[in-house]
């Protein structure tokens, strides 16, 4: 679940932090229900209920309204938008940005007095919480321990940022108090064009399967400028 986190922080990111499992910190996590394991090659990732696995990889060539993609395996895929197709990256952003009910996803710290200070954190404004279809759990609000003092934090904003911190809703108890210091590197989901999608675009695509093997493309996912 945390490797999906790379588009979220920026894919040079994702080996920043590794988490030991999902062990809740400061409370119990529900267990999820494990399926069958299932073989994956490179460039996929597990499929999410209701969608294919997503295609990884460039786009090799784009024409009206699809698209080419080959993958980390060098296998070409096919891929189909529609009007509802959304494509999203991540911008650097400043606290201010920030608004209530806004989903973050935060990397932080746990001080000796049991308080969490922010190392990065990625937003998602809530008009587009939704349109990250096929990207499953990740969606789920919670807090997870980390290696050391690390902590991994998800859920959406209680109100605007004040006095240089943020508070964020978790499915049990009170919102958590999160303090985002002027070092912490912070980012935004924006929505792009899908005609702004052109050859040797770095893509994860999340869609629905068609017959020859493409996708009908539901969300996009465009590697944006890391946070800084």
């Amino acid at each position: 679940m945390f490797k999906r986190w790379r588009w979220m922080f920026g894919i040079a990111l994702v080996t920043l932090v590794g988490l030991a499992g999902a062990q809740a910190w400061g409370q119990a996590q529900p267990a999820q229900p494990q399926g069958p394991a299932q073989r994956q090659g490179p460039g996929q990732r597990p499929a999410s209920r209701g969608h294919a696995r997503p295609v990884i990889g460039t786009i090799a060539s784009v024409s009206g309204s699809s698209f080419v993609v080959t993958t980390w395996a060098n296998r070409s895929v096919t891929v189909q938008t529609t009007s509802a197709t959304r494509v999203l990256t991540q911008q650097q952003a400043a606290l201010t940005d920030l608004r209530s009910g806004d989903l973050v996803r935060i990397l932080a710290a746990k001080a000796a007095n049991n308080s969490v200070v922010a190392m990065r954190v990625s937003d998602t404004p809530a008009a587009l919480a939704g349109a990250r279809g096929g990207r499953g759990g990740q969606d789920r609000g919670g807090l997870w321990g980390g290696r050391g003092t690390m902590v991994m934090i998800a859920g959406p904003l209680t109100g605007s940022p004040s006095g240089g911190a943020v508070m964020v809703a978790l499915p049990a108890g009170a919102p958590l108090p999160v303090a985002v210091p002027s070092t912490a590197r912070l980012s935004r989901t924006v929505s792009l064009p899908v005609s702004g999608l052109a050859a040797g675009t770095h893509v994860e695509v999340f869609g629905t399967p068609v017959a020859g093997g493409g996708l009908t493309a539901v969300t996009i996912y465009v590697p944006g400028v890391p946070a800084r």
